[in-house]
């Protein structure tokens, strides 16, 4: 028997088409159970059927099991046990992508861009990235001992961390030079837009009266997190406009952002910060800013995460992650496997040669990635930010350009009429 095609007009096919597939993968797993040489366990036939089902879809729907799926709702409430390490595979390769302030990685000086050989004296090479997160994970107070390669270093380094509750402030805020203020937010959690409220309502008591310039957004390495709460910070900066659309294949899976609020800055000059690392809601807030002329943005062209997971929990405290839109930015432009290119392109100064091993694709470069919407899919770009603010050629170009010497070079606060 052959099956047939779905047709989308005539859902009684589309029902003997989803029968016939259902009934041969069943007719398969009772084969396996009956005839397999050592009897299998039927939870993870299914499991493994479940995870092969995901792998035709785009690389951001997946299965999670309970237990990752509680340690999402830790990190995307702000809060989670481990070492405060954020960490990439690449090239056979796995590299500490970010190290999350104040935390035991932090104490105890790993750096963005180390290699980690071993964990607990276990190599870790071919080892899948969220195999190693899950032990990075353990008890309050339990330790893990990091085997790491850094560049200038001949020799490996090893270092002890005692496992913490991760309290993660996504939103630092700082003053440069007494009359720019600088906001890094590093991730979007339920805790962002509150924390951003309370340091944009402090901003006058930080500044003498008259002094503030402007303010630099920091999105760099941002991976992204919640939807909400990234139209929530853009909406701080914004005050009134569109900020962003979804759309998904069925009309109720589209949406139209609106803000009908106040800009809680009163329109102070904004440059915000961008890179290859700078993915998903952080692309939202930059691309709002961007197309509504709120802001400048500068640095390199961003990761190109332009699609929205939905989570849907299961009866067993498993969850679906499942792709189900496209979003938009308020030019209804697609940055998906694109990325948003900056108004203004400023590399990092590099004279030691590290930035080339603190690169990505970005999305166009995961294989089974959503296609754009260009002749040609390209994002993604360096992910290499200094450890010192001497050494940031973007963070001081952004700094330049508020203090009014490049005023002249895209800024939309200087043009006619703003």
């Amino acid at each position: 028997m052959a099956a047939q095609l779905p047709d989308p007009e005539s859902p009684d096919q589309d029902s003997r088409e989803q029968l016939y597939e259902l009934g041969r993968f069943i007719a398969i797993y009772q084969r396996i159970l009956a005839t397999y040489v050592d009897k299998p366990a039927p939870d993870q036939l299914i499991n493994g059927a479940i995870g092969g089902m995901m792998t035709t879809l785009d690389p951001h729907s997946h299965y999670v099991d309970p237990q990752a799926m509680l340690d999402m709702q830790q990190q995307l409430a702000g809060q989670r046990v481990g070492l405060g390490l954020e960490i990439e595979a690449r090239g056979g390769l796995v590299r500490v992508e970010h190290v999350l302030p104040g935390t035991p990685a932090d104490t105890a000086g790993l750096q963005a861009g180390d290699i980690i050989l071993k964990f607990d004296g276990n190599s870790v090479s071919g080892l899948d990235p969220a195999a190693l997160r899950d032990r990075m994970q353990g008890p309050v107070g339990s330790s893990a001992t990091l085997t790491i390669r850094r560049r200038g270093n001949a020799e490996p380094l090893d270092y002890t961390l005692m496992r913490e509750v991760i309290r993660a402030e996504s939103v630092q805020f700082r003053v440069m030079g007494e009359d720019v203020g600088y906001i890094r937010i590093s991730e979007f959690n339920q805790q962002t837009p509150d924390s951003l409220k309370r340091i944009l309502e402090r901003l006058p008591d930080a500044f003498k009266p008259g002094a503030l310039k402007g303010l630099v957004l920091d999105l760099r390495n941002n991976p992204g997190g919640l939807l909400d709460q990234a139209v929530m910070v853009s909406a701080a900066f914004v005050g009134k406009g569109m900020l962003l659309s979804i759309r998904g294949r069925a009309p109720d899976q589209s949406k139209v952002y609106v803000s009908n609020g106040e800009d809680i800055t009163g329109g102070l000059p904004l440059v915000v910060l961008i890179n290859g690392g700078t993915a998903s809601a952080a692309e939202i807030v930059a691309g709002a800013l961007q197309d509504v002329k709120r802001a400048t943005i500068l640095g390199t062209r961003s990761y190109g995460k332009g699609s929205v997971q939905t989570v849907t929990q299961l009866p067993d405290q498993s969850a679906l992650v499942l792709t189900t839109a496209r979003y938009y930015t308020p030019l209804g432009r697609s940055i998906q496997a694109e990325g948003i290119q900056p108004d203004i392109l400023v590399q990092e100064q590099d004279p030691a040669g590290v930035a080339r091993f603190h690169a990505t694709q970005g999305e166009a470069g995961l294989t089974g990635h959503l296609k754009g919407t260009g002749a040609k899919d390209e994002s993604g770009s360096s992910v290499y930010v200094p450890s010192k603010d001497e050494d940031d050629t973007q963070l001081d170009m952004a700094v330049t350009i508020l203090r009014g010497t490049e005023r002249e070079r895209a800024v939309p606060w200087s043009q006619p009429g703003n």
